[in-house]
């Protein structure tokens, strides 16, 4: 008997099963959003309704299955293995089955804990977040993560110092432009610009308080930020961070260390850890958001 005979009159029997691959929960959560996308669900609203029915599954004790075709993320719900299953409410079936090639299956926590709106991928705007404990933004390729009101005085200071146009202006969003230690001298050197005929040595015998009176700006005399010696070089800059009492050894065990630009002192993460670091302080009890603009708002004059 021939072996291709032999082969038809008497199968070989089945093998094992292909196992099949338990993802962990960052690469659940990015499919999540793969498939999000992938199903034109463009809209926040359709965001918050997808990671819902994700969330809503693991709730109920069974899997997410993510199925691969061509560029496009696909899932269905499943049950424990051995039981992967699309639809609602489960079937038992030999092997999971989708559209598609089976990329893996997540059957841990959910996902997507808090408000879900936040959750979406570093590339894509929205709206700035709620106000809430900490804010948390990408900037870039950066990640940033600071108590939310600290990064908003940061914020007001920025922006306060680019958008004075005068003393004035100046004086009214609270800069320090009246510091008589440290502007003094730049003041006399303003006089003796705008008046050639000035004569310093004479200027410089006043009293101190004569002195400053004389060469004190008025409020209607142009303010330069790039110039003025509180402001000229970076050091007086506000600069997002992520450095805090969230950032425990936990946090940077699991994100990897915070990354320093020197001079300016900046810290951050790297962009892609932004949804994972938001489920995980948010499972650590931080009441935290998303807010990229906020942190956009750090370089007024980029």
């Amino acid at each position: 008997m021939s072996p291709l005979l032999e082969l038809a009159t008497h199968p070989l029997p089945p093998g094992p099963p292909r196992p099949v691959r338990v993802v962990g929960e960052d690469l659940a959560r990015e499919w999540a959003l793969d498939a999000w996308r992938a199903a034109g669900l463009t809209s926040p609203s359709g965001r918050v309704h997808l990671l819902t029915t994700v969330d809503g599954w693991l709730e109920r004790g069974w899997g997410v299955a993510f199925y691969g075709s061509g560029g496009n993320v696909t899932l269905y719900s499943c049950g424990a293995e051995g039981s992967w299953l699309p639809g609602t409410p489960p079937r038992r079936l030999a092997r999971p089955r989708g559209s598609g090639r089976l990329l893996g299956v997540y059957e841990g926590e959910p996902l997507f804990p808090g408000d879900k709106a936040d959750y979406r991928p570093p590339e894509m705007s929205g709206t700035p977040a709620a106000r809430t404990e900490l804010a948390l933004g990408v900037h870039g390729t950066d990640l940033y993560l600071m108590d939310y009101a600290e990064a908003e005085e940061g914020v007001r200071t920025l922006d306060a110092a680019f958008s004075a146009r005068t003393y004035g202006e100046a004086r009214a969003f609270g800069l320090p432009v009246d510091d008589r230690r440290r502007c003094l001298d730049y003041y006399v050197e303003l006089v003796c610009r705008a008046h050639e005929d000035v004569d310093v040595d004479h200027l410089r015998a006043r009293s101190t308080s004569d002195l400053w009176q004389a060469v004190r700006p008025a409020d209607d005399q142009p303010f330069d930020v790039d110039e003025h010696p509180c402001f000229g070089d970076s050091g007086w800059r506000p600069v997002p961070t992520v450095r805090g009492p969230w950032a425990d050894a936990a946090f940077r065990e699991r994100f990897g260390p915070i990354e320093r630009d020197w001079p300016s002192g900046r810290e951050h993460l790297t962009a892609e850890h932004v949804n994972a670091v938001l489920a995980h302080l948010r499972r650590a009890g931080w009441s935290v958001a998303r807010d990229d603009t906020l942190y956009a708002a750090f370089w007024p004059d980029a």
